[in-house]
């Protein structure tokens, strides 16, 4: 798994910890609750921040960002991953302790952003099949 070979590559021997981060959106600054799969998926997940990224004067897009650890082993994670990958949801981030890379899953794949370029070159050679086209 690629979750797995990236904690190899990164954590502290033993070691398997990682940050999940999910989100919720609104047009308010004051965080919202997140929608209830997610919520279940990832229960002990704490408000981290909250960023208005919206782009037009007036208009209001505010994404509220919650943290929690989990592990790659953790029947959670399975399920927000599934969750993901089914469109049930999206602005999720996996990271391990160091922050040395982020995983981004999305309905239709994933995208890694490695830590360096060596990082990132080594990535693409071990998983040369998985890369889009489009790359």
């Amino acid at each position: 798994m690629l979750l797995e070979a990236l904690l190899n590559d990164t954590a502290l021997p033993g070691d398997d910890a990682l940050f999940a981060v999910t989100c919720s959106w609104s047009g308010t600054s004051q965080p919202t609750a997140r929608d209830g799969m997610v919520a279940r998926a990832v229960p002990a997940a704490v408000h981290w921040r909250s960023d208005d990224l919206a782009t037009q004067p007036g208009y209001h897009s505010w994404h509220h960002y919650f943290v929690a650890r989990t592990t790659v082993d953790d029947p959670a994670l399975g399920q927000l991953l599934l969750l993901v990958a089914s469109d049930g949801t999206d602005g999720v981030l996996l990271a391990d302790r160091t922050l040395d890379w982020l995983y981004h899953p999305f309905d239709g794949g994933a995208r890694v952003i490695a830590g360096s370029t060596d990082a990132r070159d080594g990535l693409a050679a071990e998983y040369n099949a998985w890369l889009s086209p489009e790359r």
